[in-house]
């Protein structure tokens, strides 16, 4: 089970929604934990801490390098950070008492492409994919597609000055699910690589939307 961080939902139910965060490179759970207060209080809130240590602070996901062929991604590692995010979200329905079949994934940067992983991996068990400014690994890509994939809804989100991970790679996950016929909402924002206020608003009203 990977470490994380619980906000428990100010509006209390007997079995409430859950929403599990995935942070970028070098941060930790405490980190999209903040965006909690602004997200709908129905919401269970579990932040997830990456498994690696980061060399310069703080937690990977998977180890990243770059060379004259751009970013390179150490997709083992990758592939068993999403084992280890799939282990962990099997346990949280009985821990936490929350609603199974309400359970959204989401995810910054490298937090999204693991996201977008898990949701390729287990989509009917998902209610909602939220990717805030990722890319598709090609190691999450399924050699079999999940048939239950084009019931699940994502939403896209990135910023059209991200100089970190360029728009194009939010762009490439949403042509790749919709090729899937995945309902999925694309945004893009006078942003870099980084959460603003107009796509927090929309991300908050999306999950909101999608709450049974």
């Amino acid at each position: 089970m990977l470490q994380k961080l619980v906000r428990r939902p100010p509006v209390p139910s007997d079995h409430p929604p859950l929403l599990v965060l995935m942070h970028g490179l070098g941060s930790d759970e405490r980190d999209l934990m903040g965006l909690a207060p602004e997200l709908d209080p129905r919401l269970m809130i579990v932040s997830l801490r990456a498994p690696r240590r980061c060399e310069f602070g703080g937690f990977a996901w998977f180890d990243v390098s770059w060379d004259a062929d751009g970013v390179q991604v150490d997709e083992v590692q990758a592939l068993e950070s999403r084992a280890a995010v799939l282990e962990t979200l099997k346990g949280l329905p009985a821990e936490l008492v929350v609603q199974p079949s309400q359970t959204f994934v989401g995810g910054f940067s490298q937090g999204a492409m693991m996201s977008l992983g898990v949701g390729l991996s287990i989509p009917e068990e998902l209610a909602g994919v939220l990717l805030l400014s990722g890319r598709l690994l090609p190691a999450f890509v399924p050699q079999e597609i999940n048939s239950s994939i084009a019931q699940l809804s994502f939403l896209v989100q990135h910023g059209v000055n991200d100089v970190v991970l360029p728009a194009a790679g939010s762009r490439e996950i949403t042509a790749y699910l919709t090729s899937l016929g995945s309902p999925v909402t694309f945004r893009e924002y006078p942003m870099g690589h980084e959460v603003s206020r107009e796509s927090l608003v929309d991300a908050g009203a999306w999950l909101s939307s999608r709450i049974g």
